[in-house]
């Protein structure tokens, strides 16, 4: 099952930050997880159709009519 384990690199090592649950000499595999800028998230969701709703002839999001605040 994958975990996500906070880790920092100190003189070519992996250390974790927090204690973790693994029996001594236990094989592991790191995903290095890289920063996605905010405007490709967006990109990739425009692409992804995430935005059609908004192109909906109900869709008036920006009128009061849009129903009761939260």
């Amino acid at each position: 099952m994958p975990q996500t384990i906070h880790v920092i690199y100190e003189n070519g090592v992996f250390r974790p930050i927090e204690r973790v649950n693994f029996p001594e000499h236990q094989e592991v595999e790191i995903v290095i997880k890289e920063d996605i800028p905010t405007n490709l998230i967006t990109v990739l969701a425009e692409k992804a159709g995430s935005f059609n709703f908004l192109s909906a002839s109900g869709e008036d999001i920006y009128t009061i009519n849009d129903g009761e605040p939260i």
